[in-house]
């Protein structure tokens, strides 16, 4: 019987054809794997030597690929020991790279954005990016291929680095990058990003497993974290008995400007007449749509220090507690996009794996970045202590279908600013306005409305333009290939 992608997978349970999925299927698909330590190496590979290239795919697949039935089974071994797994791999081509490994071996068609890569003119407009004139030289450069490495420290990371150099290097490919990641917490031990926010919460759960134990913490009542594999998986060609799948994947380094951001949040506090530490805070929420401990605004106008909460929706939330433009509110909506069925909105939902970076290492953990009274507090304070770059996040996404999930999200969501309601403006964390055209015409502009006070619709409404402080420096769209295509090369 083929297998219901429209339905979440019991793996502990899994036999059969589900069992064959699972050992087929690479891992960190269906859920992350959770190692805090990694580096993407992006390759190009040799059209002149397909043959040697598809060896050194097929030894990576045969002897360094982590599957996705082998990672779910460490991560339950790590629950009872404590003791990690062998470092994770997962290997990636980009549509250059199915070319030059050869015409036989092929990605799934259809998907535009895939076929053309991230650097063509239209992709680029189609999502906001625009040019690659900021990128990094090495991503403006083609890119056949990457592969993830990811283990508890980051000796063991170089080890297998070393192990997967080795193997590229034997076939004439040829390195152009490497990107070290690095899992960054907070004093909870909640996984944050550079801004300071917790990150990669409210994930689309694929697996029955995960669902269950959201519903057993948190609950599922508000929000239904549950998802098909559809969300992620996609049938791999020629795949005659169906059980072969892999998935569209995203990479993109987004540089972040903390001291233009975090400023920019205390002008915001100014703005709103907010005139403590601790309540100007707020500000802060109504442009994330969480506190930085997690807590979401559209549930209380304080942190509340407990563990973040997925189990909530925007029912009878007009903006007056989280802002339309709110990041959170923005990326998904739940189920209050207006003329749009719940299975329609849900189906652009993507799950995410992403790991900040450190290219240039910060002074001041997130964390432990004081609060600030004012902005002249703030600027003789906090303001020498934040980055301006050389910081940020490896966004990370597996797609079923790049055009209705990940450039959807990008096109539809972020960068559209009457989403979700009539002048909404950008998101204020993601948006990007395109670059201005050559005079007379007007610079583009935009701007956003906040409320002074939270919950209170009739409360005064400020104009305020927040955006500008996340650079993508470079990334392309990849397929992750099932493990049987690749010992199959």
């Amino acid at each position: 019987m083929p297998i219901d992608l429209t339905q979440p997978l019991a793996w502990q349970q899994a036999k059969g054809d589900e069992l064959q999925l699972l050992q087929s299927l690479q891992g960190n698909i269906l859920k992350g794997h959770g190692r805090p330590e990694t580096v993407n190496i992006f390759f190009q590979l040799d059209p002149a030597k397909a043959k040697e290239s598809r060896r050194a795919l097929r030894e990576m697949a045969n002897y360094h690929v982590t599957s996705a039935h082998q990672q779910l089974l460490e991560a339950e071994a790590f629950k009872a020991t404590k003791v990690s797994g062998p470092t994770f791999v997962s290997v990636y081509l980009s549509a250059t790279g199915y070319a030059a490994i050869g015409a036989s071996a092929k990605a799934p068609a259809g998907e535009v954005a895939f076929t053309k890569g991230m650097k063509f003119p239209a992709n680029l407009d189609a999502v906001g990016d625009f040019s690659v004139a900021g990128w990094e030289t090495a991503f403006q450069e083609q890119i056949d291929g990457m592969v993830l490495v990811g283990d508890m420290t980051r000796e063991l990371v170089s080890a297998k680095r070393d192990a997967i150099a080795r193997l590229l290097f034997a076939c004439g490919a040829t390195i152009h990058h490497e990107q070290v990641g690095g899992a960054l917490s907070n004093k909870a031990g909640v996984g944050i990003e550079h801004f300071g926010y917790v990150d990669g919460t409210s994930q689309p759960l694929m697996l029955v497993e995960d669902i269950e134990a959201e519903a057993d913490t948190g609950g599922v009542t508000g929000w239904d974290p549950a998802f098909g594999l559809k969300a992620a998986l996609v049938p791999e060609p020629p795949a005659p008995d169906g059980q072969h799948f892999g998935s569209y994947f995203i990479f993109r380094k987004l540089e972040q400007n903390v001291r233009g951001f975090k400023r920019k949040e205390q002008e915001l506090a100014t703005l709103l007449k907010y005139k403590t530490a601790e309540t100007r805070e707020l500000a802060g929420a109504f442009v994330v749509g969480r506190f930085e401990d997690g807590t979401p605004v559209t549930m209380s106008d304080e942190a509340r220090g407990l563990a973040p909460p997925n189990n909530f929706n925007y029912d009878g939330d007009a903006g007056s507690r989280c802002p339309f433009q709110a990041h959170v509110r923005k990326v998904n909506p739940r189920s209050t996009t207006p003329g749009t069925a719940r299975d329609i909105e849900r189906s652009h939902i993507m799950p995410r794996r992403g790991i900040p970076f450190e290219d240039i290492p910060r002074g001041v953990h997130p964390s432990d970045v004081p609060g600030s009274d004012n902005l002249e507090q703030f600027d003789h304070d906090v303001k020498p202590l934040l980055p301006t770059g050389g910081v940020g996040l490896l966004f990370m996404a597996y797609n079923s279908r790049l055009g209705d999930q990940f450039v959807f999200n990008q096109k539809s969501w972020i960068n559209n600013k009457g989403f979700p309601s009539a002048n909404t403006g950008l998101d204020p964390i993601l948006g990007a306005l395109p670059p201005p055209l050559p005079p007379p015409a007007p610079l583009p502009t935009q701007t956003q409305t906040w409320n002074e006070v939270w919950d209170d619709p009739a409360s005064t409404k400020h104009q305020f333009d927040f955006h500008g402080f996340v650079t993508l420096r470079g990334g392309e769209y990849f397929f992750a290939p099932s493990l049987s295509f690749l010992k199959s090369l």
